[in-house]
């Protein structure tokens, strides 16, 4: 404080040596550029705890009484412009993004701080009320515009510099009203749109220039939705858009020249469009229809209600049949209503994220309610025609749907052909919350036609090919936009053409990429109890919600009917690439998996669920020939108790849940007990406990979910007790030789295994007591690893139990048997032997699952080079990307409870150590990684080493290997001949076995895989 008191004076007396006001004229000092430059050193130079510089610039109220003026009358001299915008955007920055909030408020000088600088952005917020001073930022970002490509790098800089600064305004929340009674978000929000600042930011979008100011202007869009919900912008524009077919259908195209009614004096009346639009009714039509709105919904709910009125008695007529009927097998369940998908409005949209984390902490999201029950609808019983009735009655002109929508078409057509609406609005009106959402409304039709496409596109090749923004960006914004504003290009039907970009594999795969990199992020974080992991909750929540708002745009346009023969190809295409990722249908499985109920919200679970459900349905929905294969291969992932552990969870919120989620976790839960004959894994205490609440309240459930209830129920009573209840895992490997049975534990060995559990859990060795009790009773076979595996197997365990025990446990062979390895044996007769060991461990399929891996690897980096038919999964494939930046090895995904298991067998760690791979502790991650430096034909080389491969393996042409080959071997050649050259393997990798020449190892791999080709499996 001592110091704030002893140098305001000096910074005040630097400050008013920039200019001053001379009648009508604003004089410039000479010195004004080098004071600007000092204090923007000063504010980069300033302590960093303290912040005294600006503490003292706001207590001096510097801004209001010199910067502003000096930005306001300043226009020819555009370097002290530029100046000045750096230094009151550094000026606004939030508060979190200077100082460690948590950490400073712990002390009375840190409140201090924090109060001080709040109070400076409060006033920041206040003194840009004055019109003025947007205007200028306007009038400025369109005068760099106007330069078009002869913009230079100053301008690209100073471009950002506004940005931030109208993004840094919007972002400090109202500490009061302003005089007028008004928020002064709202005011601001006005005056904006009334200076055109839609029309800058389209106009911005649709442009040819490209600059880190474009992250900046996402951030600003963001911020103009804050705090509006989806609901109220979607009645908006359904308003806009009846009152508008109407009235064009009521006068037979005749233009509509009469002043639009303001008897209700809703200011809303103030906001003009062009002659497209159609917002300036709508202050009388909003509470009109908002009424026949809800009378909808009675009649809506009442006809659900009669839906369900004969269950009680068909459910008796039924029970016996239930046992045949579980017993059947069965693909993805759908209702028929289900074909149509669940609307926006059907899912809980709180995933947005309230405020989304970036490098300067910046807001970027409507407010979405966080209700985890807002409107969920029933599918699996409700009738699928949604289409509302007229709401025109007493003479007026009742169209068809298909006129209704022919009519929307030519209006959305014409609305993209004209510019963007010049505002009328006047500047000293006082705006509402409606008024915001009017604005809102209409910029969101013009963003969606002209802009939304371009900025996503362009945000995603900011994010992937910029390595040194991408260190600092956060993709939160790329996720909001996906999931925000889908729903309202749904409801409006925009044209394919108009939303391409983002109705595309390239963000569908890029939205699973970054998914798996939270994931991983998310398990890191949890290791280190000082990391914040709320923004990392955030975004994964905001990627799962992104894949749902995609999955279910395409399911509705596919449903549309005026689209043409080539969009509905795209649409077709689309659909089958997203059946082919594997890694998308993963990434849910992952997401399952990772489920923490003391860290994630139940919201965060419901929204998984459904998506995945949605996920399935829409892959069953595919023509693809093997669709059926696919998932039931899939589905067996889910057959882990942890899995359904996590379905439980969400069921245990049965009366909350809704319809419609209620029944995407008992699809889930009938296939697990029907079709894959896995009943057992829902006998677990959350799942029979509400089991048993549902049936005792009589809750209301369709015939196949009481039915589903009471089996389960009347199975879990009936079924002995020495039975397992975690079914064992079957090898699903094709491979020729039988995996051999394991004779280690004999059915009394596994009866005695939990009551030997019970008596050891409390001690602190529990492992090595089972293994004594073991060995008191005459039993002297059991290793400490096979118990812990033993223990997961019979459920007596979880699978956090199972890691917690398999982290003490040393990464060494000793649990091997003692003649595995020989003294003097080579590394490739190493990997035999740890095969062999695998296969009688009966866990094969998991040398399979690394074979698949290292193929789609070289399938991913033989695409770079030669464009493949295949679709290349997302990891590996933006991973090969980031070989050539960021030099990024490629993750080996554990994806399911058994993967994440068997990444705790040393066995099998030792073989990946043996191939050359980074286990997770050398790479400090949390999956295993295949060298980036690894070449496609040594990729291949060591997959084949690992067994024979299926031709559905492999997606590529083995000969493309044999040229790349030649093509390298040429140019060493022609470099340096006769000089030997080692494989470049990085130093810390172990080199696979090479002792041959590579052309005659590859010749015998070949000759291998032309073998497998032609053999009869």
């Amino acid at each position: 404080m001592e110091w704030l008191v002893t140098n305001i004076p000096q910074v005040s007396n630097n400050f008013a040596s920039l200019g001053s006001q001379v009648g009508d004229q604003y004089l410039i000092s000479p010195e004004c550029q080098n004071i600007l430059d000092e204090v923007l050193q000063k504010l980069s130079l300033e302590d960093r705890t303290l912040r005294t510089f600006r503490r003292a610039i706001g207590f001096s109220q510097i801004i209001k009484k010199d910067l502003l003026p000096l930005l306001i009358n300043v226009k020819d001299e555009r370097n002290i412009t530029n100046t000045t915008l750096k230094i009151l955007a550094n000026l606004t920055t939030p508060v979190e993004c200077l100082l460690p909030i948590e950490v400073m408020s712990k002390t009375e000088a840190g409140r201090n701080t924090i109060i001080e600088l709040n109070w400076l952005l409060f006033s920041c917020k206040e003194i840009f009320l004055d019109p003025r001073s947007t205007r200028r930022i306007i009038d400025h970002i369109r005068d760099i515009m106007e330069k078009g490509d002869k913009m230079t790098q100053v301008d690209n800089e100073s471009l950002k510099d506004s940005m931030v600064l109208l993004r840094n305004i919007l972002h400090i929340p109202d500490l009061r009203m302003s005089s007028n009674g008004s928020s002064h978000q709202n005011q601001i929000l006005w005056n904006l749109f009334a200076q055109n600042i839609d029309k800058i930011l389209i106009d911005l979008m649709t442009g040819t220039n490209h600059g880190e100011w474009r992250l900046a202007m996402v951030q600003l869009v963001s911020l103009l939705y804050k705090d509006q919900h989806v609901a109220t912008l979607q009645k908006l524009l359904n308003t806009w858009f009846e009152t508008s077919v109407m009235s064009e259908s009521s006068e037979d195209n005749e233009s509509n020249t009469s002043p639009p009614e303001r008897g209700s004096g809703d200011s809303s009346s103030m906001v003009t469009s062009d002659p497209t639009s159609d917002s300036s009714d709508n202050s009388i039509s909003d509470r009109k229809n908002d009424g026949e709105f809800k009378g909808q919904k009675m009649v809506h709910n009442s006809t659900k209600k009669g839906q369900t009125g004969g269950r009680k008695q068909s459910t008796k007529q039924q029970n016996s049949k239930k046992n045949e009927q579980f017993s059947e097998t069965k693909t993805i369940r759908r209702s028929d209503d289900s074909k149509l998908e669940c609307t926006s409005s059907e899912v809980s949209d709180c995933g947005y994220g309230t405020q989304v984390e970036n490098q300067e902490s910046v807001s970027t999201s409507s407010n979405e309610e966080d209700s985890p029950n807002r409107g969920v609808k029933p599918v699996h019983q409700k009738p699928g025609n949604m289409l509302q009735k007229s709401r025109f009655k007493d003479g007026k002109p009742t169209l068809t749907p298909q006129e209704k929508e022919e009519m929307r078409r030519k209006k959305l057509m014409k609305r993209s052909r004209t510019n963007v609406v010049n505002m009328k609005a006047l500047l000293h009106h006082t705006p509402t919350d409606e008024d915001i959402s009017q604005l809102l409304k209409e910029f969101t039709v013009d963003f969606l036609l002209k802009g939304y496409s371009s900025l996503v596109s362009d945000l995603r090749e900011q994010l992937l090919y910029n390595s040194q923004v991408n260190l600092y960006i956060d993709t939160s914004h790329f996720f909001w936009l996906v999931t925000y504003f889908l729903k309202f290009a749904v409801q409006l039907e925009i044209d394919l053409e108009h939303i391409s970009s983002v109705l595309s594999f390239k963000i569908v795969s890029f939205l699973t990429f970054e998914g798996v990199g939270l994931c991983e992020q998310f398990e890191l974080t949890k290791l280190h109890s000082e990391y914040d992991m709320a923004p990392c909750l955030r975004r994964t929540h905001l990627v799962v919600t992104a894949i749902r708002e995609l999955i279910q745009t395409i399911n509705s346009y596919k449903k549309i009917k005026h689209l043409n023969d080539n969009d509905k190809q795209k649409l077709t295409k689309l659909q089958r690439q997203i059946c082919e990722t594997e890694e998308l249908r993963c990434l849910f499985v992952l997401l399952l998996r990772q489920f923490n109920p003391s860290l994630h919200s139940i919201q965060y679970l419901q929204d998984v669920i459904v998506t995945n459900h949605l996920l399935l349905s829409f892959i069953e929905s595919c023509s693809l020939p093997n669709i059926s294969t696919i998932l039931q291969k899939h589905m067996r992932q889910f057959v882990a108790v942890d899995m359904m552990k996590q379905y439980g969870h969400l069921l245990e919120c049965f009366q909350q849940n809704g319809q419609f989620v209620n029944d995407c976790v008992f699809t889930m839960m009938h296939h697990v007990a029907g079709d894959l004959e896995c009943v057992t894994v829902l006998f677990q205490p959350n799942i029979l406990k509400t089991f048993s609440q549902i049936w005792e309240t009589d809750f209301e459930l369709c015939d196949d979910w009481s039915d589903l209830i009471e089996y389960v129920i009347h199975k879990f009573i009936n079924m002995p007790r020495t039975i397992s209840i975690v079914p064992e895992k079957k090898d699903t490997s094709n491979t020729t030789v039988p995996a051999l049975k394991v004779q280690e534990w004999s059915q009394e060995d596994c009866d005695c295994l939990y009551w030997y559990y019970v008596q050891s859990a409390n001690g602190r060795d529990p492992v090595g007591d089972v293994i004594k009790l073991y060995s008191a009773s005459g039993v002297t076979n059991k290793t400490r690893i096979g118990v812990i595996e033993q223990l997961l197997k019979q459920d007596v365990i979880t699978g956090i139990q199972y890691n917690e025990l398999m982290e003490k446990e040393p990464i060494t062979i000793t649990d091997l048997p003692s003649n595995l390895f020989q003294s003097g044996a080579a590394s490739k007769d190493e990997i035999e032997l740890l095969k062999d060991h695998l296969k009688r461990e009966n866990k094969f399929s998991f040398v399979i699952w690394v074979q698949k891996v290292l193929l789609e690897a070289c399938h991913a980096k033989l695409s770079m080079m030669n464009k493949s038919r295949h679709i290349v999964e997302p990891v590996p494939y933006y991973c090969t990307w980031g070989c050539i930046v960021l030099q990024e090895p490629i993750p080996v995904v554990a994806w399911s409870c058994e993967q994440c298991s068997i990444m705790q067998s040393q066995a099998f760690l030792l073989l990946l150590h043996k191939l050359g791979l980074h286990l997770p502790a050398d790479a400090g991650k949390v999956f295993a990684r295949i060298p980036q430096s690894w070449s496609p034909d040594t990729l291949y080389s060591i997959a084949c080493k690992l067994g024979p491969l299926q031709p559905d393996w492999v997606k590529f042409n083995v000969a493309d290997l044999i040229e790349i080959k030649k093509n390298k071997e040429m140019q060493q050649h022609s470099f340096t001949a006769g000089t030997e050259h080692s494989p470049p393997y990085i130093s810390c990798t172990p080199r696979p076995n090479s002792s041959t020449s590579w052309s005659n190892e590859f010749a015998n791999i070949n000759m291998e895989y032309e073998t497998t080709m032609n053999s009869p499996e």
